[in-house]
């Protein structure tokens, strides 16, 4: 991401102990998008976003930023 925005994905528990999965958009240490998936889902989105990138690599479509985050 670019711009100075940053993703970042963190296991997490609610207030009710119920584990989540957070990804959020982050600028200047603030949330500014957040999303919370059920952990049962992360297999099949982690899966879906690796062949969404190996499609467009094989299309030459370039992914945005090379850099790799650290988190």
């Amino acid at each position: 991401m670019g711009g100075g925005w940053k993703m970042v994905i963190r296991s997490d528990v609610d207030k009710y102990e119920k584990e989540f999965i957070e990804i959020a958009k982050v600028r200047n240490e603030r949330k500014i998008g957040r999303f919370k998936l059920n952990p049962r889902y992360c297999r099949e989105l982690g899966e879906m976003l690796i062949h969404i990138a190996e499609e467009m690599e094989s299309e030459g479509i370039s992914g945005g930023d090379d850099e790799e985050s650290e988190e």
